[in-house]
């Protein structure tokens, strides 16, 4: 590696660090402030919820990566430009694409930091994070995280099929046991929570078992008071946030083999690896925009403008991954999109620098 590409690699990755740092702390201090809302429950305290801010951290550093990627180039490749060192070194005949070999190697250096976040830190943080605070909420209930979700709460043992979203589930199995004994089974096509402790189960049916035999009755909608929430819920099903990639492949090849729905994962599978590999698209990105109009802009103008991309980038990936659900589009194709589009955008980009 070159002086010239250990330069420019350390001015875009000390920018990055500078950019994320920033966002972490106001992500942090937002989180934290939102968590004081529930210090006191159950046996939640101010420490657990210091802690759990600290253990989210990872998983939002992962998905800011690539924005703060872009941000940090902005930032450090500008200040070349307005100190003329970038127009000394296009007067060296340095070309454009030899100076995008030295953000590349920047880019590549967060793409591996953000592989990291995302496959070995974040993950068993996140998991970790959100069973600490939800059975501290909760001390009463226990879960048994597995292919399918399990929770107890006393003499009742629900077994839950998936989550769909907005604290609603698909197929709900409820047993009510006393002692060694099954006393009441019912199932539900869906269920989900009202503004009380309450469950609502839709086309229920249930089977009472006793001494005098066996009662089954069916209603199109059922009433179940309970102690369950949607945090509780949402630590009985696999998260795909919660998963390394080996594992949620593993999961959507499960999923595949039993003949069930397995979109949603492998569009999680394919978004975490693209997500991953846009960090080095972002900081190439940053490039050609230092030499056009922003040359001599000052920090805040880049910034304005980075940030701009960035919410555009975050808003029309999003709604792509929600539309890609929705239509039933090609979870690869969905994931991949994006990144395939910004990746062209930022060649001819750089192909019309001069």
């Amino acid at each position: 590696m070159s002086t010239l590409d250990r330069y420019l690699a350390l001015t875009v990755v000390v920018g990055t660090a500078i950019v994320l740092s920033v966002l972490l702390s106001l992500t942090g201090f937002i989180n934290f402030i939102y968590q004081l809302d529930d210090v006191g429950s159950g046996s939640y305290t101010m420490s657990g919820a210091a802690i759990y801010t600290l253990m989210t951290l990872p998983l939002a550093a992962y998905d800011m990566l690539p924005i703060a990627a872009l941000l940090g180039g902005l930032l450090g490749l500008g200040g070349l430009a307005s100190h003329s060192e970038l127009v000394a070194m296009r007067a060296a005949g340095i070309s454009p694409w030899r100076l995008a070999r030295g953000v590349a190697v920047a880019g590549l250096v967060i793409t591996l930091v953000n592989g990291a976040l995302g496959e070995f830190i974040a993950p068993p943080m996140e998991r970790y994070a959100k069973s600490m605070r939800a059975l501290a909420l909760h001390k009463q209930l226990s879960v048994a995280e597995g292919q399918g979700g399990w929770v107890r709460d006393g003499n009742i043992i629900v077994n839950i099929d998936r989550i769909i979203g907005d604290g609603r589930t698909g197929e709900v199995s409820i047993f009510t046991v006393d002692g060694p004994r099954l006393v009441r089974m019912g199932v539900a096509r869906t269920a989900g929570f009202d503004e009380g402790q309450r469950w609502n189960l839709e086309d229920y049916r249930e089977t009472r078992f006793s001494d005098e035999g066996t009662k089954s009755d069916v209603a199109r909608s059922h009433v179940e008071p309970t102690r369950l929430n949607a945090d509780i819920l949402g630590l009985s099903v696999v998260d795909p946030d919660t998963l390394q990639s080996v594992n949620l492949w593993e999961y959507v090849s499960y999923l595949r083999s039993n003949g069930l729905n397995s979109e949603r994962y492998e569009l999680a599978l394919w978004s975490r690896i693209a997500n991953i590999a846009s960090a080095l698209v972002m900081a190439l990105l940053a490039l050609p925009f230092v030499f056009g109009s922003l040359r001599s802009a000052g920090a805040g103008q880049r910034i304005l403008v980075g940030v701009l991309l960035g919410v555009g980038w975050f808003v029309g990936n999003n709604a792509l991954s929600n539309s890609g659900t929705l239509y039933g589009f090609n979870p690869f194709v969905t994931a991949w999109l994006p990144v395939t589009i910004l990746s062209l955008v930022t060649a001819v980009a750089l192909h019309r620098v001069r």
